[in-house]
């Protein structure tokens, strides 16, 4: 385990990672990375928990709002920040009292105890240019990210696609979940496309809940699709910014996992150069997903 300063190209510290097995993680959220991953090893979960999986900024809140609300029967909104695998510690993720939690983590990384007992899966994906600048603009509101502030886009371009900000390459975890379930293949995990649940939502709310063995009434599925549009769900959001929320940022103003929620702002970001490499990384890791940029 190795904790790194990630600079800039004039050499300003702009971020702290620790590389561990393969991956990188935020000091400050992570803390003793050994330890969180160790203490997750310990853990014991319902074989009835779900765990919503993705790399960062791909929809995962959007995700959990849904299972939640399928999970609990009702189209009301959560009030907290969703239970983050590895941020929280492991006595309080075991403690969830209606069994839905997030995760950043790979496949290798996740709590034994919740893999052997086949928990259930969601696995929300997002195109990677989409997911870079809605990474770029979420980090620099976190603590983690305040040395980066007055960063530039095309700086903190060449510093992900070059693997060295934390969560690693898209194409690396995302391969690895694809791998999981090459090698898993009857484990109980549903691969849901972001953009494809944009353009209906309400097919991708039955097919969680499908997924899940529930069945939800009509007239629920339909609400929950309604509430869980993103313009909808947004304005809830930043009118309930949770206590909780400080253990991330220091901003109070608004909500700062939710800004647009567009498919295909990337392109009022990427150069070309910077679209084409990430094409090629793409396309290098043969991924067997369906990806959409528009």
């Amino acid at each position: 385990m190795t904790e790194k300063e990630v600079k800039d190209p004039d050499g300003k510290v702009v971020f702290r990672v620790v590389d561990y097995e393969g991956a990188r993680f935020p000091v400050g959220v992570f803390g003793n990375v050994l330890n969180s991953l160790k203490a997750l090893d310990k853990a014991t979960f319902k074989d009835s928990d779900v765990f919503v999986v993705s790399y960062p900024k791909s929809g995962t809140h959007w995700c959990y709002e849904i299972v939640d609300m399928l999970r609990n029967n009702r189209a009301e909104f959560t009030k907290h920040v969703p239970p983050l695998v590895g941020m929280l510690p492991a006595e309080k993720l075991m403690q969830v009292p209606d069994g839905v939690l997030v995760a950043h983590l790979l496949p290798r990384h996740m709590p034994k105890n919740a893999i052997q007992k086949r928990c259930k899966l969601v696995h929300i994906y997002r195109n990677p240019k989409d997911v870079i600048v809605s990474f770029f603009n979420f980090l620099k509101k976190t603590k983690d990210g305040a040395m980066m502030q007055d960063m530039e886009f095309d700086v903190f371009f060449e510093l992900y696609i070059t693997d060295q900000l934390p969560g690693g390459l898209w194409t690396k975890f995302v391969k690895a979940w694809s791998d999981f379930k090459d090698e898993n293949p009857t484990y109980p995990i549903l691969n849901i496309c972001y953009e494809k649940m944009k353009k209906d939502l309400k097919a991708h709310v039955k097919m969680i809940a499908d997924f899940l063995q529930l069945k939800p009434s009509e007239e629920l599925i339909e609400e929950i699709a309604i509430k869980c549009e993103f313009q909808t769900m947004s304005k809830f959001k930043n009118s309930n910014i949770p206590e909780d929320m400080h253990m991330v940022t220091d901003v109070k103003s608004n909500h700062i996992i939710y800004r647009k929620g567009e498919a295909g702002d990337w392109k009022n970001w990427l150069k070309v150069a910077q679209s084409e490499a990430v094409d090629a990384e793409v396309e290098a890791a043969n991924i067997p997903l369906e990806i959409q940029y528009t």
